[in-house]
């Protein structure tokens, strides 16, 4: 009987409070690094972006040899949760991505609460003081964002302030635990920007096989423009490798050449030329994270026939954003 009796008094002092000479020796403090998932981040090409925080919790003047465990509580953040035990980051508009925070480098298990359960499990970290009576304990979080190609461009955060971390001695777990000495870190924050970006594909303009050139020869190839929400954008296309415009491109044969031309409408009394030329030369948009199709339609004007042979030639679409 004595020795339960000693048994449970210890347990329920210990977590409630050390002993009081060792108490009012004993301080305790608690630091979190920031974590970023970048700054330069594309949501065209992000997906799931992962990053690292660091705890760092240290004591002094504690009893050597007695146990002391941390009971490190995490809340949703400044920008709030799914209600299902998902966190987000979110910009200053309030534009939302998932984000969550795990106990371990595989990211299978959400760091949590041990009064807002929807988060998961609180974790429990241990430590032994030694003869000098310091501990310290170093543990890192694995964060992780998800991102669309949809997702719209920003800078998207969430800050933990007031999180209420609690230790005790020799304690066995967390779970449920929400009293004990309390320590603080300081605010720190989750964070990352998402930048516009732009990506673009192309297609042949085959003007297929013709004999002497006394008519038009027409023919349509195509580009592939995928650009962030949101983003705006004009598509540029250059003279070609000896054109000296956008109706004046050259394919060539060896010393040879068939002056083409490229537009943007069917009609081909538009041309396609380069921002450089206005405004009227090129072609936009404005991005939604898909691929938007623009036909590139090309002229041949009858002209002197060169000798028969392919004629070939290489033009560069520049996307500005």
């Amino acid at each position: 009987m004595c020795l339960l009796i000693v048994s449970l008094s210890f347990g329920g002092t210990a977590w409630l409070g050390a002993p009081t000479r060792a108490h009012a020796a004993a301080s305790c403090g608690v630091t979190m690094t920031n974590g970023s998932f970048g700054t330069m981040v594309s949501p065209l090409t992000a997906g799931v972006v992962d990053t690292t925080s660091t705890l760092t919790f240290s004591c002094s003047g504690l009893t050597p040899g007695i146990p002391i465990s941390l009971c490190p509580n995490l809340d949703a953040g400044s920008a709030g949760g799914d209600g299902a035990g998902g966190r987000y980051l979110k910009t200053t508009g309030g534009v939302a991505i998932p984000f969550q925070i795990y106990q371990d480098a595989s990211r299978t298990q959400t760091w949590g609460s041990a009064s807002l359960l929807v988060f998961g499990a609180v974790p429990t970290f241990s430590a032994t003081p030694g003869s000098g009576g310091t501990i310290l304990i170093t543990k890192t979080l694995y964060g992780r964002i998800w991102t669309q190609t949809t997702t719209v461009p920003g800078t998207y955060s969430t800050d933990f302030t007031g999180q209420n971390f609690f230790w005790g001695l020799n304690l066995l777990s967390c779970a449920g635990i929400t009293i004990g000495y309390g320590v603080s870190p300081a605010t720190f924050t989750f964070s990352t920007t998402l930048i516009p970006d732009c990506q673009v594909t192309s297609s042949v303009v085959n003007f297929g096989t013709a004999g002497v050139l006394t008519a038009n020869k027409d023919g349509q190839g195509g580009l592939g423009v995928t650009c962030t929400s949101g983003t705006t954008y004009n598509v540029g296309l250059d003279n070609g490798l000896t054109g000296t415009g956008p109706t004046l491109r050259k394919m060539k044969k060896g010393s040879e050449a068939v002056t083409y031309g490229l537009y943007k409408n069917t009609n081909r009394d538009q041309p396609w030329g380069l921002v450089a030329q206005g405004a009227a030369y090129v072609s936009g948009g404005t991005g939604t994270g898909a691929a938007q199709p623009l036909t590139v339609y090309g002229r041949v004007p009858p002209q002197a026939t060169p000798s028969p042979g392919p004629y070939a030639d290489t033009v560069v679409a520049t996307v500005t954003y």
